[in-house]
């Protein structure tokens, strides 16, 4: 089996996803497609059958086995579906949490299916985007339940109290929210004042706020809305909107499909991300732009007046049926580069891989467990690049027989390994930590593994014949596949530009993610891992998701290129919601903390961040902890301060591998700062002056 998530092979840089062609062997044909696409399909639950020597177990044990089952997945049981997504607390029930689609929000309550636009306040610790509903459909609500969904956008089917159901067409970007009724007579209440209203478009004025709804012989009394037919939109009006354009823009047409495509250029050195709303009329609307897609919009789509408040900040608009993202590829390097150093820093080098070596062995499970296979892989690559080869050859020593413990199930007994979950359709990492039950953090936790398998089976081929097929399936868990029993997505959200940590979403705020930079490196794991396989598609999913991911984690976690809204005291910020952005960790508060979860793990694919001058300015020069990965960090800006720092003496991020930490500085010394921007293909990158660069490859 491939590891890839639900992607079908387009032509390269086309702006229309295909239809996906049948999922190709475990080693196919090179292709020049460059392209990939994600969009709903159906996939059984049934365990994927494994060749080679690893294996994994049918079963869970009960601490490993997920917590929640989708009860409210309606015509979606029997599937794989999608966790991690911003509707995911749909599946799980009672109801659902606030489904936050930018700029609006929705909410299944016991009290009505609730529609919000609620406005963005400031603190110093935090923004947040509030659920004010505005407009309810129904005074009660019975089952709830999910009929159908895309890249990003779901259909919820929601029984009323007084008979019949609504079903709710929510789409990620769109301003304009579809009902359609069946058994009961189409109904909107709210406190709202009647701003001049047709038979076909009713204009409201709710607290402040401008609201339309579309329909047919639509009726305006007291507190309610009601209409003939079958079918209602409701639209919240941006600010300083033309009315024109607007009521031409907003339209009552539904989206009934979406999809995202991905392609690389690697010429150009960027990643194109097209993402398509097809509509039952086929026609345009009004799609809300993210600041990051503002940021890379390709020309094309009409500009329209008017913006909406976001916690990540100020929407635009514009008019299409598909709008083009394009981001820099920030040059990849997919290992440890050779560069020559003096006598006395290799000397130094070879110090800190043999008290790398002297350490513990990392224990634990699905987190810390996985953490420790990273840590020897980082070893053995630094022991490589500098010629330390019993150090190298003692790192892979240790690293084989843990791999391989994790790929394989020998019974009841094991104490780690892989199990299908036949609930909801993917791998858990035996014992399971931090919710990893639940689908949380898998692309934190997993791409560690797959990284370290890369390097494993860079140095022994005979590992990727043997293993390779659960390492696949392990790609397949966090990056979503066409394999019969995994989800056609879980991490990513196309729409979002980035991945999800939490597995079932059960948080007013919506989904979160806290790492950005664990999440960056779960897809270099992958682009590793397919130039291995020799897997043309896994690795250009890889690359254009990790040049998605490291943009959005450049603005919306580190800040780069954004405007905060006023009152927010910080640059950067440790958790980013659907609904809110926290100068915050899960399990610390500590400023060190916040950023530093953003720092790890260090490889030679961190450079991405770009320079560190702003995090310096917002951390300060003496950090209490993690010492070793904020002088890594400077070193993006300044190399020789960073050796400095490090000779100093600093504190340590324990799952760090010291000698990488110094030949990551001590790299950028010689080659003079990296040049993320500058284009260059995946396993090449610019360092030193911009006039005068040199490029450095790992891509042989």
């Amino acid at each position: 089996m491939t590891a890839m998530a639900a992607l079908a092979a387009l032509t390269a840089c086309s702006a229309e996803p295909a239809s996906p062609p049948a999922r190709p062997g475990p080693n196919p044909q090179t292709s020049a497609s460059g392209a990939v696409a994600e969009a709903a399909a159906v996939t059984k639950l049934e365990a994927p059958t494994v060749t080679g020597r690893g294996s994994i177990a049918g079963t869970l044990p009960a601490g490993s086995a997920p917590t929640k089952t989708p009860v409210q997945a309606g015509e979606l049981a029997g599937q794989a579906v999608p966790t991690n997504q911003w509707w995911s607390s749909a599946l799980t029930g009672p109801r659902t949490q606030p489904l936050w689609a930018h700029p609006l929000a929705v909410q299944a309550a016991a009290g009505g299916l609730q529609i919000s636009g609620g406005p963005v306040t400031a603190a110093p610790k935090a923004i947040t985007t509030g659920f004010v509903p505005a407009l309810t459909v129904g005074a009660a609500t019975g089952a709830v339940s999910v009929v159908g969904y895309g890249a990003f956008h779901v259909v919820l089917r929601v029984g009323l109290a007084s008979g019949g159901h609504v079903d709710a067409t929510v789409v990620q970007g769109s301003p304009v929210l579809w009902l359609r009724f069946n058994g009961a007579k189409p109904t909107l209440d709210g406190a709202f004042v009647d701003a001049g209203s047709s038979a076909t478009r009713v204009r409201l004025d709710i607290a402040g706020g401008r609201w339309d709804v579309l329909g047919t012989d639509l009726s305006v009394t007291g507190t309610g809305i009601t209409g003939s037919g079958e079918q209602l939109a409701v639209a919240r009006v941006p600010a300083g909107s033309d009315r024109a354009a607007w009521e031409k823009a907003s339209t009552g047409d539904p989206v009934v499909e979406t999809t995202a495509a991905t392609a690389y250029d690697a010429k150009a050195g960027t990643v194109t991300q097209t993402l398509t709303a097809r509509r039952a009329g086929g026609g345009t609307g009004a799609w809300a732009l993210l600041p990051h897609q503002q940021a890379g919009l390709v020309a094309g789509p009409g500009a329209t007046a008017g913006s909406y408040p976001d916690s990540r900040g100020t929407m635009s608009l514009v008019t299409a049926s598909t709008v083009q993202i394009r981001v820099p590829m920030p040059g990849l390097l997919t290992g440890v580069p050779k560069v020559p150093l003096t006598s006395g820093v290799t000397k130094a080098v070879r110090a800190d891989l043999d008290l790398d070596l002297a350490d513990p062995p990392g224990a634990g499970g699905s987190y810390f467990g996985l953490k420790e296979l990273g840590r020897l892989a980082s070893i053995a690559e630094v022991a490589g690049a500098v010629g330390a080869d019993t150090q190298r050859k003692t790192a892979l020593d240790r690293l084989r027989p843990q791999l391989i413990d994790w790929l394989t199930y020998s019974g009841p007994a094991d104490g780690r390994y892989f199990g299908y979950d036949k609930v909801w359709g993917g791998l858990i990492a035996v014992p399971a930590e931090f919710g990893a039950q639940d689908y949380n953090d898998h692309h934190f936790q997993y791409g560690y593994l797959v990284r370290a398998a890369a390097v494993l089976a860079t140095a022994d081929p005979g590992f990727a014949r043997d293993y390779g097929d659960v390492v696949d399936l392990v790609v397949d868990d966090y990056a979503g596949s066409a394999t019969t029993g995994f989800p056609p997505f879980r991490a990513f959200n196309a729409y979002l530009g980035h991945s999800a940590a939490s597995g079932f979403a059960p948080f007013a705020d919506g989904n979160n993610q806290e790492s950005s930079s664990e999440a960056v490196a779960a897809w270099e794991a992958v682009v590793r891992w397919g130039l291995v396989r020799k897997n043309t598609e896994m690795t250009a999913y890889g690359i254009t998701h990790y040049a998605l991911e490291a943009a959005t984690a450049r603005m919306y976690w580190l800040g780069e290129g954004l405007t905060r809204e006023p009152g927010y005291e910080h640059t950067t910020a440790g958790i980013v919601w659907d609904a809110k952005v926290d100068y915050a960790t899960w399990f610390d508060p500590k400023p060190e903390s916040i950023l530093g979860i953003q720092l790890l793990p260090l490889t030679f694919g961190a450079f991405y961040r770009g320079p560190s001058a702003v995090r310096e300015r917002e951390l300060g020069d003496k950090p209490v902890v993690w010492g070793d990965l904020f002088a890594a960090d400077l070193a993006l800006s300044d190399p020789a301060a960073a050796r400095k720092r490090l000779d100093a003496g600093v504190t340590r991020e324990d799952s760090t591998s010291r000698a990488m930490v110094r030949y990551f500085i001590e790299a950028l010394v010689v080659l003079g700062p990296p040049q993320p921007a500058s284009p260059q293909p995946v396993g090449a990158l610019a360092f030193g002056p911009a006039k005068n660069p040199r490029v450095v490859r790992t891509d042989g």
